[in-house]
């Protein structure tokens, strides 16, 4: 995260709406450092590199991010759900942070991202039904990672950076985005939640 996002983070107020980058960032467009290392450390480098060929013993491993709203609201566990809630002293212990790995069988531009929690131990299901149902799965995201393109769409988000804040659409479900309400589980709607993201 640049030094701008960081400063971001510590500063936006509660209840501001949607903050993009100091320079009015779109949310198409901008190149996230983050993910084309991310991309490059499980697929190799675009164009000049094939896809690499993961052995157990090369596996790279998820990366680690801590997840706020704009509001401040962090993600906490929940009677097995994802809850936004404010994160300030006693409570900060109880943050979720999120893992990703890539999806590798779609567009690596849109950045479609695997997501879990503990650890990369679990992962965040739109469901397979006809409706999103979000559910966690005690699935890996290494096993989704190296399986088939059907098992891993209802557990791939595309992630879009607009130079300070991300967004997170729901590859099984086009135009629904992971969303926030205070005290709420985290849910899919089609107004987009922007996210602040800090690599841990």
């Amino acid at each position: 995260m640049s030094h701008t996002s960081r400063a971001a983070l510590r500063r936006t107020p509660r209840g501001h709406p949607l903050v993009m980058g100091d320079s009015g960032d779109t949310a198409e467009g901008v190149t996230d450092p983050d993910m084309v290392a991310l991309f490059d450390d499980f697929l190799g480098k675009e164009v000049t590199e094939p896809i690499k060929e993961v052995t157990p013993a090369s596996q790279p491993q998820p990366y680690h991010y801590v997840l706020r709203d704009t509001e401040q609201q962090g993600l906490c566990l929940r009677h097995g759900h994802l809850v936004a809630t404010s994160l300030q002293g006693a409570n900060a212990a109880l943050e979720e942070p999120i893992s990703v790995v890539p999806n590798r069988h779609l567009e690596r531009r849109r950045s479609p991202l695997i997501v879990g929690i503990r650890g990369g131990t679990r992962a965040l299901s739109c469901g397979t039904g006809p409706e999103p149902r979000l559910s966690l799965e005690d699935v890996g995201l290494l096993d989704l990672f190296s399986g088939d393109k059907d098992r891993a769409l209802p557990f791939t988000f595309y992630k879009t950076f607009g130079g300070s804040t991300h967004t997170f659409e729901a590859a099984a479900f086009p135009g629904l985005f992971l969303s926030t309400a205070p005290e709420q589980p985290l849910g899919l709607a089609p107004g987009a939640t922007a996210f602040y993201l800090r690599r841990k």
